[in-house]
């Protein structure tokens, strides 16, 4: 079988808009500045906020997976909210950190009972449920494996001291499906599904 013909690897996510992704990407910048080696860093134009990865699904089943946001978007209800960047931090903790992310603030019930919905949705199709507690975040960078824990240390500093330039906020109207194809320059993303958090006749705004 061939796997990259037969399969994707895919997950569900909110989109961010032009303006929030160039603040990202200023703040990319200035880590790089401070932290040139042992990260591995996300294009700041493929930053989303996950609801749910898939991983590797064949692509059969692309299909199934737009209709179960659908019927999470249904369930939602015709509304949108809204959300904003909101500080810089590390997982697991900055004496060994491992990922490097951007926080959001704003309407975090909405969000919540979103991410929830689509669990529920996509459990209904015959995906795993989620295990894992919903940490909403946008991941900049990946602390390489091989990265010194002195290093990691001052990894976890510079991001302590480090700040957004904005806070930039955005009404949050629909979610995607995102497709994530691999290659040795990092991964490339683009959007196979969408499902409106917006009915006709109501603002966006």
């Amino acid at each position: 079988m061939n796997r990259k013909a037969d399969t994707v690897r895919v997950f569900v996510a909110i989109d961010l808009p032009v303006a929030a992704k160039e603040v990202l990407r200023q703040a990319v910048a200035d880590l790089q500045s401070d932290l040139p080696q042992g990260i591995r860093w996300v294009r700041p134009e493929g930053v989303h906020l996950t609801l749910k990865f898939l991983g590797d699904v064949a692509s059969a089943r692309v299909a199934d997976i737009q209709e179960s946001m659908e019927r999470a978007s249904r369930e939602f209800g015709p509304t949108s909210f809204r959300l904003a960047l909101s500080g810089l931090g590390v997982f697991p903790n900055p004496r060994e950190p491992r990922v490097l992310w951007a926080g959001v603030s704003g309407d975090m019930e909405a969000l919540e009972l979103l991410q929830r919905l689509v669990d529920e949705s996509l459990e209904v199709a015959g995906f795993d449920r989620e295990r894992r507690p919903f940490r909403p975040h946008l991941t900049l960078g990946r602390v390489r494996d091989q990265v010194a824990p002195a290093e990691r240390q001052r990894i976890g500093q510079v991001i302590q001291q480090a700040s957004l330039a904005s806070n930039v906020e955005w009404q949050v109207v629909d979610m995607h499906l995102i497709r994530s194809n691999l290659t040795p320059g990092g991964a490339i993303y683009d959007s196979i599904g969408c499902a409106p958090l917006i009915r006709e006749g109501e603002s966006a705004s």
